[in-house]
C-alpha cells in the first residue's frame, strides 16, 4: 500500500548542510525583518514624517500601504500635494503602485520604471500669496539627485481640473517625466492622454458634454532659468484632438442690465484637431465651433441662427467668426482675418495684429478700451478705463490699418491728465482712420457730457459739461506699430463751474494773494503736447462777488482773467504768458485806515510773462494796469492819513495807467520799477512781501510838490528833502 505519511519536513531540513541551513536562516531572518519594518514604517506617522519634510513645498498622505520586497511599494487613498511660485496642485489615486530601481541610487538617480494608478484625479489653481520659488540652478554646485519616472499609467482617470475649469470623463493616460533636484532640467517624454464621455464645466456650468479628447504631448528638457511659466510652451510638443457637444447661447442681462451672452443648455458642437510645436500651430490643424442661439431677445421675439468660429492651419492662420445680429442687443460679429505665419505670440497678443489681413464688423461689449487709446503711444495722457459698447467697421491689409476704418464707443469711462490735473467723466468717442500721401491718419473725437477737473491728490474742484478733445497723429506710419509720431490734441470746454475758488490757491503765492470765498467758471481752450503738457492755448477764469486777499486788504470784485499760455521749454514746465490780461471790476474794498473804497476797477495787461510750473509757481511779467485810480497802490504802502495831504490829489487824478514789473515766487511777491503819472503827477513804487513782511519805497510828486516813503517791516520813514534823488539812490528790488 502507497504511504500517506506527510512530507518528513524535519528530517529533510536536517538532511541539508549546516551552511545552507544557516544562509536561508538568515536570509527568512532579514524577509521577515524587512516586511515587519518597512510596513511598520509605511503604516505608522514614521511614513509621512520623513516624506513630508518640506510640507510647504510638497506633502504626501496615503490611508494604508504595503511592501513586499525593497523597492516595491503599494498603497491606498494616495493624496499627493505641492506648490510652485503661486500654482497649487494636487493628485489623487485610489490605489497606486510602482518599485523603485535599487541600482541607479548608487548613481545618484531615484528611477521608478512603472507606476500603476487606478481612480485618478487631480489639478492646480493658482495661489494669490507669497510665491514658493524653486530653488536656482548653480552651475558650480554639485549636481543634485535625479528622478525619473520612465512610466506611469493609469485606466481609470476620472477627473482633472485647473481653478475652476474641470473634466470629468471615463480616462487614461500614459506619461513619464524626469527632474534634477537643484534647479537642473525636467522633462516630459512622449505621453498621451484619452477620455470618453468628457464633461467640461467652468463652475456649474457645462461647457462640453459627451466629448471624445485625445492628447499627445511631450516637453522638451530644460531648467527655469531657460523657460519659466507661459514661456515652457515654447518647450511644448502637443497635439489635441477634440469631438463633442457644446452649450448654446443665450442673451441675458447682466447686474447692470447690459445685454450679455451666456452659455445655456443646447446642442452646439465643436471639433478640434491642432498641432502645437514649439511656439507656433502645424499646418493642417483646424478648429470648428458651433452654438445655436436658444431663448428669446430682450424684445420678446426668439433668437435666431447661430455662432460660429472657423479656424484652419495651412502656412497661415485664417479665422472666420459670425455672430447674427440681434436687433436691440447691440451684439453682431462678422471677422474674417488671415494671420501671416504660424506663430503664436505668448506675451503679448497685439502682436498679431500687424500680421493680420481682413475685415471685422461688430458691436461687441469689450472688457478693456484700452487698445483704442493705444493707438496714440505717446498719448499716454488719455485713457478709456473699463469695459464699453464698440461699433466697429475695421479693414486691415498687409498688416497695416486701411483708410476708412472706424470705431465708434458709445460710452466709456473716460480720463484725461493734462499738467497734473485729472479730467474725469462719461465719454462718447469716435476713432476713425483716413489716409494722406499713402500714410495713415488715425483721429480720435472725443465729448464728455459731463466731466470733474481734480488737482494731483485727485481733489475735484470744476464740474463742467460738453468738453470736446481732438486727437490726430502725425501723418507718415501706416503700421500700428509705427504710429509713435507726435500726436496734437485739442481740447476744449467753455464755462465749467468752480464752486470754490479756493481751489486756484495753491498756483498763488498765498500769503499775499489767495481767494476767500466765492464761485466762477473756468472755460479752456488748448492744445495738448504728448506728453500731456499744454503746448499752447487759452485758459479763462471768470467769477462774480470773489473774496479776495491782497498784501493783507481784503477785496470783493468780480474777476476776469484771460491767459494765453505758449510752452517755452520741451520739459513742458514753462510757459510764456505774454499778452495775458486780468480784469477786475465793481471792487471794493477797505484800506489799512479803515477808509472804504468801492467801484473801483483795473485792467492788468502782461506784455511779457514767464511762467514756471515747477512748485513752488514763479511768475516773471511786464505789467501794464489801467485804474480808476491809485487808492490801492498806495493802501500798500501806509494808511491815508500817513501821507501828505497834498497825496489825495494823486488819488483823485482819476483813471492811471500804471506800468512795472511783477514777480512771485513760493510766498513772495515783489511789485518792482512800477511807474504811474502823467504831466500833473508822478508815482514811483518798488515792494516786496514775504511772509508777514513788506519792505520797499515810494515816491509821489504832485507839481513842485514831492515825498518819499521808505517801509521795512514794521517802520516807516518820509523823505521829504531831495526826494526823488533819495528813491533813485535805492537798489532795485529785481535784476
Amino acid at each position: 500500500m502507497e504511504s500517506t505519511r506527510p512530507f518528513p519536513l524535519r528530517a529533510w531540513w536536517s538532511a541539508r548542510p549546516r551552511w545552507l541551513r544557516r544562509t536561508l536562516s538568515t536570509l527568512a531572518g532579514v524577509y521577515v525583518a524587512y516586511l515587519l519594518l518597512a510596513n511598520l514604517f509605511l503604516n505608522t506617522p514614521l511614513g509621512p514624517w520623513a516624506a513630508n519634510r518640506k510640507p510647504e513645498k510638497f506633502t504626501a498622505r496615503w490611508g494604508s500601504a504595503l511592501s513586499w520586497w525593497p523597492g516595491y511599494v503599494k498603497a491606498w487613498d494616495v493624496h499627493l500635494q505641492g506648490h510652485v511660485m503661486h500654482t497649487r496642485w494636487e493628485v489623487r489615486a485610489g490605489r497606486a503602485q510602482g518599485h523603485v530601481a535599487l541600482l541607479p541610487l548608487f548613481h545618484r538617480e531615484v528611477r521608478v520604471p512603472v507606476v500603476v494608478a487606478d481612480e485618478v484625479s487631480g489639478g492646480a489653481h493658482r495661489d494669490p500669496g507669497a510665491p514658493i520659488l524653486p530653488p536656482t540652478f548653480d552651475p558650480k554646485a554639485k549636481p543634485g539627485w535625479v528622478l525619473r519616472f520612465d512610466r506611469i499609467v493609469s485606466d481609470s482617470v476620472r477627473e482633472g481640473y485647473f481653478g475652476n475649469l474641470r473634466l470629468q470623463g471615463q480616462g487614461r493616460a500614459e506619461m513619464g517625466f524626469s527632474k534634477q533636484m537643484r534647479g537642473g532640467a525636467m522633462a516630459l517624454t512622449p505621453s498621451q492622454a484619452h477620455f470618453t464621455a468628457a464633461t467640461l464645466r467652468q463652475g456649474e456650468q457645462v461647457l462640453l458634454h459627451d466629448a471624445r479628447i485625445d492628447g499627445d504631448f511631450s516637453l522638451d528638457a530644460h531648467r527655469r532659468d531657460q523657460a519659466a511659466g507661459i514661456d515652457k510652451l515654447l518647450k511644448l510638443d502637443a497635439r489635441l484632438r477634440l469631438q463633442g457637444r457644446t452649450a448654446a447661447l443665450s442673451l441675458q442681462r447682466d447686474d447692470q442690465g447690459r445685454p450679455v451672452l451666456r452659455p445655456a443648455p443646447g446642442q452646439g458642437d465643436a471639433d478640434i484637431d491642432l498641432h502645437w510645436i514649439r511656439g507656433e500651430l502645424a499646418p493642417g490643424g483646424r478648429l470648428a465651433w458651433r452654438a445655436p442661439l436658444v431663448g428669446t431677445r430682450l424684445d420678446g421675439q426668439p433668437l435666431q441662427g447661430e455662432a460660429r468660429m472657423d479656424v484652419r492651419v495651412d502656412q497661415d492662420i485664417v479665422v472666420h467668426a459670425l455672430m447674427p445680429e440681434q436687433p436691440g442687443a447691440n451684439l453682431k460679429l462678422d471677422a474674417d482675418l488671415r494671420v501671416q505665419g504660424r506663430k503664436v505670440p505668448l506675451h503679448d497678443f497685439t502682436t498679431l495684429v500687424p500680421r493680420a489681413n481682413g475685415h471685422v464688423l461688430m458691436q461687441w461689449r469689450f472688457p478693456s478700451l484700452g487698445w483704442i487709446t493705444a493707438m496714440f503711444p505717446q498719448a499716454q495722457w488719455l485713457q478709456l478705463r473699463g469695459e464699453g459698447q464698440v461699433d466697429a467697421d475695421v479693414q486691415v491689409r498687409a498688416g497695416q490699418l486701411a483708410p476708412g476704418s472706424q470705431v465708434s464707443v458709445p460710452e466709456a469711462s473716460a480720463s484725461v491728465e493734462v499738467m497734473g490735473h485729472h479730467i474725469d467723466g462719461q465719454a462718447v468717442a469716435h476713432l476713425r482712420v483716413d489716409g494722406e500721401a499713402g500714410a495713415l491718419v488715425p483721429t480720435l473725437d472725443l465729448r464728455m457730457q459731463r466731466f470733474q477737473i481734480a488737482d494731483e491728490a485727485r481733489h475735484p474742484f470744476v464740474e463742467g459739461e460738453n468738453l470736446q478733445l481732438d486727437l490726430r497723429a502725425g501723418a507718415g506710419e501706416r503700421t500700428v506699430a509705427g504710429l509713435k509720431q507726435t500726436a496734437a490734441a485739442h481740447l476744449v470746454f467753455r464755462d465749467a463751474r468752480v464752486p470754490d475758488l479756493r481751489a486756484y490757491n495753491r498756483f498763488l503765492p498765498e500769503g499775499q494773494l489767495r481767494f476767500e470765498g466765492g464761485n466762477g467758471t473756468l472755460s479752456g481752450d488748448v492744445q495738448v503736447a504728448p506728453g500731456g503738457t499744454i503746448s499752447e492755448g487759452r485758459l479763462r477764469v471768470a467769477a462774480r462777488g470773489a473774496r479776495l486777499h491782497a498784501a493783507g486788504i481784503a477785496l470783493r470784485t468780480d474777476l476776469d482773467a484771460d491767459l494765453h499760455l505758449r510752452q517755452a521749454d520741451l520739459r513742458g514746465q514753462n510757459f510764456t504768458l505774454d499778452a495775458s490780461t486780468v480784469a477786475l471790476r465793481n471792487t471794493s474794498f477797505t484800506g489799512p485806515d479803515g477808509e472804504p473804497h468801492s467801484g473801483w476797477w483795473a485792467t492788468v495787461t502782461l506784455p511779457r510773462a514767464h511762467m514756471d510750473w515747477t512748485r513752488p509757481i514763479s511768475l516773471d511779467a511786464n505789467a501794464q494796469v489801467k485804474v480808476r485810480d491809485l487808492g490801492f497802490l498806495l493802501a500798500l504802502y501806509s494808511q491815508k492819513r500817513d501821507f501828505p495831504k497834498w497825496v489825495g490829489k494823486v488819488v483823485d487824478a482819476g483813471q492811471t495807467q500804471v506800468s512795472g514789473r511783477i514777480f512771485w515766487h513760493g510766498d513772495q511777491l515783489v511789485l518792482d520799477r512800477m511807474q504811474a503819472g502823467n504831466d500833473r503827477f508822478t508815482v514811483l513804487a518798488r515792494l516786496r512781501l514775504r511772509g508777514g513782511q513788506r519792505d520797499g519805497d515810494l515816491f509821489a510828486n504832485w507839481g513842485v510838490l514831492s515825498a518819499a516813503l521808505e517801509t521795512d517791516g514794521g517802520k516807516r520813514d518820509w523823505h521829504l528833502i531831495r526826494a526823488r534823488q533819495w528813491y533813485d539812490a535805492q537798489p532795485a528790488l529785481l535784476r
